[in-house]
């Protein structure tokens, strides 16, 4: 007779006899690993239960250096976020998804300026606008922006 590797559980040859306490001992250990992994099934649900509802999102794009009405900021969402945030380079914009402002933090050499600006939706479009230049519209020429959104997960 030999044993499974995994839960050491009786192997019969064709001509072993089945032995009744052999075969409760293989049920017992059955039953112990299922149980087991019910626990564990569990402990994990409750886990991921207490951590929220949220569903993060990065992305990013390059600045093209343009600004004014007829060539706004877009950024597509795949779903209307929570709250976003928004870096590049000498800027950070914060704000919910849907709201027609947000918070833009504009700094160049050590000192910083802060300002609402105006915003535009589509659906899950947003629209970005400055006639003062492209960095307050979150669009400097060959500027890396990373978007972080933040989605509940039931929305």
């Amino acid at each position: 007779m030999e044993n499974t590797s995994n839960y050491g559980l009786k192997r019969w040859d064709p001509e072993d006899r089945i032995l009744v306490e052999e075969f409760n001992d293989n049920w017992d250990k059955i039953d112990t690993a299922l149980k087991s992994n019910a626990d564990g099934v569990a402990a994990l649900q409750t886990a991921l239960a207490s951590c929220g509802n949220c569903q993060i999102g990065i992305s990013t794009y390059t600045g093209t250096g343009t600004r004014g009405e007829e060539y706004p900021t877009v950024i597509t969402f795949p779903k209307m976020p929570t709250v976003f945030f928004v870096r590049g380079r000498g800027t950070f914009f914060a704000a919910q998804g849907g709201a027609s402002e947000g918070s833009l933090i504009v700094y160049d050499s050590g000192s910083a300026q802060i300002q609402d600006a105006l915003l535009s939706w589509s659906g899950n479009q947003l629209s970005i606008v400055s006639s003062n230049n492209a960095k307050y519209q979150l669009n400097t020429d060959n500027s890396l922006y990373w978007v972080l959104a933040l989605y509940q997960m039931d929305a």
